[in-house]
């Protein structure tokens, strides 16, 4: 099956549930956005409230980019032949993606405490990550580290990622967030935001699906040598 061919099977799959996720969570960021704006420029002060509404934004940037690329992969993963409900996928595997992404994003936090640089490539290195935990069985078997397996994979392939990343988490969202981010409130512009939200969600399944092609070409390398 060409990549094509992929890409729209997983995005019939999965575009619903994604394209949900996309604007709850977008939406919440705003809200939070504002709110926290606003709470900034009272001449009353609004510590308390400010501190609160930081708190669940930084809840809702933890939640949802779990839950989007999770369900993302549950779709990718169908194509090798699993045949688990979203439901059954989820129940097996978000626990364990939350944990270790949160691994990745308190190690990724060290190495940013010393330079910056050091943590931006780690936040990289780390990138496939969710991806170990879903789909590698020697993950499964407790035979590999999420995170060493995830940096060997990126550093051999990491021009592909980092043009991934440089295209898709940098040059797109300030793009879209330039141009557009006046028309992501859907109680404003609804018309506007759901149409931005189905460009996120399809830009989400093509990242995380040309991602995963890199991961399932070194797993195959991996196991052709074992």
């Amino acid at each position: 099956m060409n990549f094509f061919a992929e890409n729209l099977q997983v995005f019939k799959k999965v575009c619903l549930p994604i394209f949900a996720l996309v604007v709850l969570s977008s939406n919440i960021d705003q809200y939070l956005n504002l709110h926290i704006e606003n709470a900034l420029r009272d001449p009353n002060g609004a510590q308390q409230q400010v501190y609160w509404l930081g708190f669940l934004s930084i809840i809702s940037s933890v939640v949802f980019p779990v839950l989007l690329i999770t369900v993302a992969l549950y779709a990718l993963n169908t194509l090798t032949g699993w045949t688990q409900t979203l439901g059954e996928f989820m129940e097996k595997n978000l626990n364990q993606v939350f944990i270790e992404t949160l691994r990745s994003w308190g190690k990724t936090l060290l190495w940013s405490l010393l330079l910056i640089l050091p943590g931006i490539w780690k936040y990289i290195e780390y990138s496939l990550v969710p991806l170990v935990v879903t789909s590698s069985k020697s993950y499964e078997e407790g035979k590999e580290d999420a995170l060493k397996r995830s940096a060997q994979i990126v550093r051999k392939n990491w021009f592909k990622i980092l043009a991934v990343f440089v295209f898709f988490h940098l040059f797109v969202p300030v793009t879209l967030s330039a141009l557009f981010d006046a028309y992501r409130l859907i109680w404003k512009t609804p018309m506007a935001s759901l149409l931005l939200s189905a460009l996120d969600t399809y830009l989400l399944i093509l990242s995380t699906q040309i991602l995963f092609n890199i991961f399932r070409s070194e797993v195959r390398k991996h196991d052709a040598h074992v």
